[in-house]
């Protein structure tokens, strides 16, 4: 449990975030969440192109836990539908064995709402969802419907082993690197993790609103694909900036930091860049209504965007802040294309976390 944590600042706004951060629960290890035989309880999974999606599923039937039903969720459109099939026969196996002819499928709607239908299929109080495959778009109306749900929702999220481009591959970059080229053409030239094209739309349910007569600010996540936040960018004719660049769990992968920073120099330019964690949902939440809920922060000077490219983790920070703050406009990037067999490698660490409201 986060305790008194204080945040400089006036409002309504602030004491939300304060009373939040005040009765929230963090992340803990999946293997110290333990199902009692028994307990009603429900499952939801997307079924996606990274190994790690299994995370959560493939425990249970390791454990040989039983529980009342299994949703598998699916993409329906082609393209997702047909990237994220590699691991379709693990996921069926798990489910039988975890929940024994009662697991189903739902398509996804690539929105969220597709959450409302697998909750109605679940009998059971409690319901984890697993947010690993999940879109960080998708993820906003998962959430927003999950909490309205009138059931008691954790939100369980896996880890790789090992993410891209990994660190010989970066080594190996920078030695690559000649002439009048930056690390952001080679890296995005490369097929890791998306392809190059992007479509920039905000996010449905949390499209902000803007001030008559006031500039637009952005607050950015670095990602690895320049182009990424570069789609952004060039979508408004931003007055101020502000970058977030995540520093990982794992002091192993520390060196992605630094990377981000490189990568993105052409974009950063002189403009601040801050330092944030991608572990830890409540960290995400009490960093970014300290940037903003001050007497002279960007939120009082301009119509505040956000840039949604950080983690998962992240991602669910911004969305409390965002339900707290409505003002704030969200937004993303939508690759065009995915490289599913160089976005992750292995299932890393499992967390579970009971989600609180944020508007109550």
């Amino acid at each position: 449990m986060i305790g008194s944590i204080h945040i400089k600042g006036s409002g309504i706004e602030k004491q939300r975030c304060d009373e939040y951060l005040s009765r929230a629960t963090s992340e803990v290890p999946f293997d110290q969440f333990q199902i009692t035989k028994g307990k009603k309880i429900g499952l939801i999974v997307t079924q996606g192109f990274e190994e790690r999606s299994l995370g959560i599923l493939e425990n249970l039937a390791e454990t040989n836990t039983e529980i009342s039903s299994v949703i598998i969720n699916r993409y329906s459109d082609l393209h997702h539908k047909e990237i994220n099939t590699k691991f379709q026969s693990r996921f069926e196996q798990a489910a039988q064995k975890v929940a024994p002819k009662r697991w189903q499928l739902v398509e996804n709607d690539s929105e969220g709402k597709w959450v409302s239908k697998a909750i109605d299929l679940i009998d059971a109080d409690n319901v984890i969802i697993d947010i690993t495959s999940i879109s960080n778009r998708g993820l906003f109306g998962a959430l927003d419907t999950a909490t309205v749900s009138n059931r008691k929702i954790l939100i369980a999220y896996s880890e790789p082993k090992e993410y891209w481009p990994k660190e010989s591959g970066w080594k190996q970059l920078n030695r690559e690197l000649s002439g009048h080229q930056t690390l952001a053409d080679l890296i995005d030239a490369k097929p890791w993790i998306s392809g190059y094209a992007h479509q920039v739309e905000l996010i449905p349910g949390h499209e902000g609103y803007d001030s008559a007569g006031s500039g637009r600010a952005l607050i950015g996540f670095l990602p690895f694909k320049c182009a990424r936040l570069a789609a952004v960018l060039g979508e408004e004719d931003y007055a101020e900036f502000l970058f977030i660049a995540g520093r990982p769990r794992l002091a192993e992968n520390h060196w992605r930091l630094a990377a981000l920073k490189r990568i993105n120099k052409d974009l950063i330019k002189e403009w601040p860049v801050k330092t944030m964690s991608t572990f830890g949902y409540l960290r995400t939440l009490k960093q970014l209504s300290a940037l903003l809920l001050t007497d002279d922060s960007l939120l009082v000077r301009y119509d505040v965007h956000l840039a949604i490219l950080g983690s998962k983790l992240q991602t669910v920070g911004c969305w409390i802040l965002s339900s707290i703050i409505p003002s704030i406009t969200m937004v993303i990037s939508v690759p065009s294309r995915y490289y599913p067999e160089a976005f992750s490698d292995g299932i890393g660490a499992k967390w579970i976390f009971q989600l609180t409201s944020p508007n109550k």
